[in-house]
């Protein structure tokens, strides 16, 4: 038999295993399996495999996509991943959408035992309230903060409460919370050697309305807390922003050695 021959007889019995291995004979074969030596000059079509065949090994098509499990267009690892747009906030969004970070403390560089931030891209809330409590092996197990959404007229949302770390519903050791119209802008710990936050200190003021638009205006006003409300704070362990445009979002905090060495504040900047 001629090599022509053979290949019009091959081609004759491959036609009714593809129409039985495809609902529409329109749409393609799902798989086919040619003997490399009958066919030999003729380019191998890609193995694709129907949903209803778990076991089978083949290769999805990215163009159509024919006989695979649906494409996740949110998962990075595939073929049609399609990145989210990036986020553009208005003034209708909220009134915090900028922030930057600021670290204190003998050992500011390290990573923060307990950490909270909060709110949207568009629309940080301010800080009202923290507390937090330490284990006896000097790391912080526990952090509270308190929260407000800010509004364009200078009032405030209702207060929210988030808690992280390893024992979050704990009573915490030191709780401070800044009075109606003011909010959070500098925090002090102090343990004076110990592996309890005897000392919380905040520092708030108050929000005003003024022609530059919503900031924070007048003294501070400290916040005591903890079993020793006015002891003494360890060394550096304060941060606080002086600038009437900005107001605590988020805090993180970090003990070691019977002090707390680390502290991460996270600053909203008012338009």
């Amino acid at each position: 038999m001629s090599f022509r021959r053979m290949l019009l007889v091959i081609a004759t019995a491959a036609v009714p295993a593809l129409s039985a291995c495809s609902p529409d004979a329109s749409e393609g074969a799902t798989s086919v399996d040619v003997a490399p030596d009958a066919l030999a000059s003729v380019e191998s079509p890609v193995k694709i495999c129907p949903v209803d065949e778990p076991d089978c090994v083949g290769i999805c098509s990215p163009i159509r996509d024919y006989g695979c499990l649906p494409c996740d267009s949110t998962n990075p690892l595939h073929w049609c991943y399609e990145p989210p747009p990036p986020v553009i906030c208005t003034p209708a969004d909220g009134l915090i959408s900028q922030y930057r970070v600021q670290r204190t403390g003998q050992e500011s560089g390290q990573q923060p035992e307990v950490n909270i931030l909060q709110g949207s891209d568009c629309n940080r809330w301010v800080v009202t309230g923290i507390g937090g409590s330490i284990v006896s092996d000097s790391n912080y197990e526990q952090l509270l903060i308190q929260y407000r959404e800010l509004h364009a007229d200078g009032t405030m949302g209702p207060r929210i409460l988030y808690r992280t770390g390893s024992n979050p519903y704990r009573t915490p050791e030191a709780w401070v919370e800044a009075t109606d119209g003011y909010a959070i802008v500098g925090v002090a710990a102090g343990q004076q050697g110990s592996h309890d936050l005897k000392t919380l200190t905040g520092y708030a003021r108050q929000v005003v309305v003024t022609p530059s638009g919503v900031r924070m205006a007048g003294s501070y006003q400290p916040l005591y807390g903890g079993i020793n409300p006015y002891g003494s704070l360890d060394s550096q362990a304060v941060n606080q922003t002086p600038n009437d445009n900005e107001v605590f979002i988020g805090l993180g905090l970090r003990s070691a050695v019977q002090q707390t060495k680390t502290i991460v504040a996270y600053i909203g900047t008012l338009p």
